[in-house]
C-alpha cells in the first residue's frame, strides 16, 4: 500500500512540476558514518507535489564504502500539512572514481532513480547525492 501511494505521489509531483526545496542546513538528526556520529551532517530535502502533499526524506545513517555510500532516510508523508505516514527507505548511491554520481537506487530494487524516475525526484536525489560526496570528501580529509 505505502509503494502504491508513493508511485501515486511522484505521479503527481511530475503533473505539478513544482520547485523542489533544497538541502535542508538544519537538521539535527545524528548520522552514522562510519561508526562515528556527526549531528546534522548530511540534512534533508523535501519532494514537494504541490494540492497540500509532500515527502521528506531526511538521512538517518550513513554507510560510506566507496564508490558506494547506502543512506538510510526516514520518509514523513505529509497531506495537507498533516503529517499522514512516517517509515524508513534505504537507498545505494554508486560514484564513478572522480566522485560523480552514477546510480542511485532503492536497496533491494534495481531500478536507477536518475533513469527512471520523476525530473523533479532525479534533481532532488542528483542534488543530495553532490551534498553527500561533497561531505565525504570533507570527512575523509579529517582523518
Amino acid at each position: 500500500m505505502k509503494k502504491y501511494i508513493i508511485g501515486c505521489l511522484l505521479t503527481i509531483i511530475g503533473c505539478f512540476n513544482m520547485p523542489l526545496k533544497s538541502m535542508s542546513q538544519n537538521n539535527d538528526r545524528r548520522i552514522m558514518v562510519d561508526k562515528k556520529e556527526i549531528a546534522g551532517a548530511y540534512g534533508s530535502f523535501v519532494l514537494s507535489c504541490g494540492s497540500g502533499c509532500a515527502m521528506t526524506y531526511t538521512a538517518e545513517k550513513v554507510q560510506r564504502s566507496l564508490p558506494r555510500i547506502t543512506v538510510t532516510f526516514k520518509v514523513k508523508m505529509y497531506v495537507d500539512e498533516q503529517l499522514s505516514d512516517t517509515y524508513y527507505e534505504t537507498y545505494i548511491f554508486s560514484y564513478d572514481p572522480d566522485g560523480r554520481i552514477t546510480n542511485i537506487h532503492l536497496k533491494g530494487k534495481s531500478e536507477d532513480v536518475l533513469q527512471n524516475g520523476l525530473p523533479a525526484t532525479q534533481k532532488s536525489f542528483r542534488d543530495f547525492a553532490d551534498e553527500l560526496m561533497k561531505k565525504n570528501k570533507s570527512i575523509g580529509n579529517r582523518k
